[in-house]
Protein backbone atom coordinates (compact mmCIF):
# COMPACT_ATOMS: atom_id res chain seq x y z
CA UNK A 1 0.00 0.00 0.00
CA UNK A 2 2.71 2.52 0.95
CA UNK A 3 4.69 1.62 -2.19
CA UNK A 4 1.67 2.33 -4.35
CA UNK A 5 1.07 5.60 -2.53
CA UNK A 6 4.71 6.63 -2.92
CA UNK A 7 4.62 5.81 -6.64
CA UNK A 8 1.70 8.19 -7.09
CA UNK A 9 2.97 10.91 -4.75
CA UNK A 10 4.95 12.85 -7.39
CA UNK A 11 2.11 12.79 -9.94
CA UNK A 12 -0.32 13.93 -7.26
CA UNK A 13 1.94 16.82 -6.28
CA UNK A 14 2.42 17.61 -9.98
CA UNK A 15 -1.33 17.84 -10.52
CA UNK A 16 -1.72 20.12 -7.50
CA UNK A 17 1.09 22.37 -8.73
CA UNK A 18 -0.44 22.39 -12.21
CA UNK A 19 -3.81 23.44 -10.81
CA UNK A 20 -2.19 26.18 -8.73
CA UNK A 21 -0.24 27.43 -11.76
CA UNK A 22 -3.37 27.51 -13.89
CA UNK A 23 -5.29 29.35 -11.15
CA UNK A 24 -2.47 31.87 -10.73
CA UNK A 25 -2.36 32.47 -14.47
CA UNK A 26 -6.12 32.98 -14.62
CA UNK A 27 -5.79 35.42 -11.74
CA UNK A 28 -3.31 37.45 -13.77
CA UNK A 29 -5.33 37.93 -16.93
CA UNK A 30 -4.24 34.79 -18.79
CA UNK A 31 -6.69 33.10 -21.09
CA UNK A 32 -8.24 29.74 -20.29
CA UNK A 33 -6.24 27.98 -23.06
CA UNK A 34 -3.00 29.41 -21.63
CA UNK A 35 -3.91 28.10 -18.17
CA UNK A 36 -4.83 24.70 -19.62
CA UNK A 37 -1.47 24.49 -21.41
CA UNK A 38 0.38 25.36 -18.19
CA UNK A 39 -1.51 22.65 -16.32
CA UNK A 40 -1.00 20.14 -19.14
CA UNK A 41 2.78 20.66 -19.19
CA UNK A 42 3.16 20.03 -15.46
CA UNK A 43 0.69 17.13 -15.47
CA UNK A 44 2.38 15.49 -18.47
CA UNK A 45 5.77 15.72 -16.78
CA UNK A 46 4.40 14.19 -13.56
CA UNK A 47 2.64 11.38 -15.41
CA UNK A 48 5.70 10.69 -17.57
CA UNK A 49 7.77 10.24 -14.43
CA UNK A 50 5.19 7.85 -13.00
CA UNK A 51 4.95 5.71 -16.11
CA UNK A 52 8.72 5.64 -16.68
CA UNK A 53 9.63 4.79 -13.06
CA UNK A 54 9.87 1.07 -13.70
CA UNK A 55 11.79 1.48 -16.98
CA UNK A 56 14.20 4.31 -16.25
CA UNK A 57 16.63 4.75 -13.40
CA UNK A 58 16.59 8.52 -13.92
CA UNK A 59 12.78 8.72 -13.85
CA UNK A 60 12.76 6.58 -10.73
CA UNK A 61 15.29 8.89 -9.11
CA UNK A 62 13.37 12.03 -10.12
CA UNK A 63 10.28 10.46 -8.57
CA UNK A 64 12.08 10.11 -5.25
CA UNK A 65 12.38 6.34 -5.51
CA UNK A 66 16.04 5.54 -6.28
CA UNK A 67 16.56 1.90 -7.22
CA UNK A 68 19.58 1.20 -5.03
CA UNK A 69 22.46 2.71 -3.04
CA UNK A 70 24.37 3.56 -6.20
CA UNK A 71 21.54 5.75 -7.47
CA UNK A 72 21.14 7.30 -4.01
CA UNK A 73 24.83 8.23 -4.13
CA UNK A 74 24.45 9.65 -7.65
CA UNK A 75 21.47 11.66 -6.42
CA UNK A 76 23.45 13.07 -3.46
CA UNK A 77 26.31 14.10 -5.73
CA UNK A 78 23.94 15.74 -8.22
CA UNK A 79 22.09 17.58 -5.43
CA UNK A 80 25.39 18.77 -4.01
CA UNK A 81 26.49 20.09 -7.40
CA UNK A 82 23.14 21.81 -7.94
CA UNK A 83 23.26 23.42 -4.49
CA UNK A 84 26.79 24.68 -5.02
CA UNK A 85 25.89 26.12 -8.41
CA UNK A 86 22.75 27.73 -6.99
CA UNK A 87 24.77 29.34 -4.20
CA UNK A 88 27.24 30.79 -6.71
CA UNK A 89 24.42 32.04 -8.96
CA UNK A 90 22.63 33.71 -6.03
CA UNK A 91 25.77 35.51 -4.91
CA UNK A 92 26.54 36.52 -8.52
CA UNK A 93 23.00 37.82 -9.10
CA UNK A 94 23.16 39.71 -5.80
CA UNK A 95 26.45 41.37 -6.72
CA UNK A 96 25.40 42.20 -10.28
CA UNK A 97 22.22 43.88 -9.07
CA UNK A 98 24.11 45.69 -6.30
CA UNK A 99 26.72 47.07 -8.70
CA UNK A 100 24.02 47.87 -11.25
CA UNK A 101 22.13 49.97 -8.70
CA UNK A 102 19.09 47.69 -8.81
CA UNK A 103 17.17 46.08 -5.95
CA UNK A 104 19.10 43.03 -4.76
CA UNK A 105 16.68 42.25 -1.92
CA UNK A 106 15.09 39.20 -3.63
CA UNK A 107 18.51 37.60 -4.09
CA UNK A 108 19.45 38.42 -0.50
CA UNK A 109 16.28 36.72 0.79
CA UNK A 110 16.79 33.69 -1.46
CA UNK A 111 20.40 33.43 -0.33
CA UNK A 112 19.36 33.71 3.31
CA UNK A 113 16.71 31.01 2.84
CA UNK A 114 19.26 28.78 1.10
CA UNK A 115 21.80 29.29 3.91
CA UNK A 116 19.18 28.70 6.62
CA UNK A 117 18.00 25.50 4.93
CA UNK A 118 21.58 24.26 4.56
CA UNK A 119 22.60 25.09 8.13
CA UNK A 120 19.32 23.75 9.47
CA UNK A 121 19.90 20.54 7.54
CA UNK A 122 23.38 20.21 8.99
CA UNK A 123 22.05 20.57 12.53
CA UNK A 124 19.09 18.24 11.90
CA UNK A 125 21.05 15.42 10.27
CA UNK A 126 23.90 15.74 12.75
CA UNK A 127 21.45 15.19 15.60
CA UNK A 128 19.90 12.24 13.76
CA UNK A 129 23.25 10.46 13.30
Amino acid sequence: MSTQLSKWFVPLVGFVIGILMAAAMLGHQATVPQAVVAFAIVAAYALALRFLQSRSDVASLLSGLPRDERWESINLHALSLAAQLLAVLLVTAFLVTQFGGLDSTPYAWLGAAFAAAYLGGLVWYRRQS
